[in-house]
């Protein structure tokens, strides 16, 4: 099979979802690549492309195309602002606990029941909680996740985090009944 069907086949099968792992890949390998010169591009768009009409393959099982709505780009958006902030107010709070004289951590797990439906939202949530600092998802398995905190405030801080709230209402943006 030549390239150019296997990407017209794949933009076929699902146009949105490639586009948007197409900007997304391409974006994350600008903003690793610290360039955005001639050579980066040239580089960059071919691999992109190649990781895009795989992605395809690799899903091309399930029959469902990507379906992204404005109300979730928007609320995704905030999210992901919103998590910069958690990153940053948390890479404080952790470098004033492991700076402190009495260092006071007391590590904790938990056990967080989640009621989000979909795979997705479920690893991006996860994940945010293990790109916070101080915290780590140790194990996601359906609807619990084992949660790991430097502190018990840390730990227990994650059943209350308000980026759950966001996450579910980007989910709820995107069923179409």
């Amino acid at each position: 099979m030549s390239f150019n069907r296997l990407l017209r086949d794949s933009l076929k099968r699902d146009p949105t979802g490639s586009i948007v792992i197409f900007s997304l890949l391409l974006a994350f390998w600008l903003f690793i690549s610290g360039c955005a010169d001639w050579q980066h591009w040239l580089t960059g768009i071919p691999l992109v492309a190649f990781l895009t009409i795989f992605w395809n393959q690799l899903f091309s099982d399930e029959r469902a195309k990507t379906k992204i709505t404005w109300r979730q780009s928007k609320l995704f958006l905030r999210y992901f602002i919103f998590l910069l902030v958690e990153i940053v107010k948390a890479n404080f709070a952790v470098a004033l606990i492991v700076l402190s004289p009495k260092m006071n951590i007391s590590p904790g797990l938990i056990v967080l029941k989640v009621t989000l439906e979909k795979d997705m939202p479920k690893a991006i949530y996860a994940n945010s909680i293990t790109m916070t600092p101080g915290t780590i998802t140790v194990d996601l398995d359906g609807d619990r996740m084992l949660i790991h905190g430097m502190t018990r405030e840390h730990a227990f801080g994650v059943r209350s985090w308000y980026m759950y709230d966001i996450m579910k209402d980007i989910e709820e943006a995107g069923r179409i009944d």
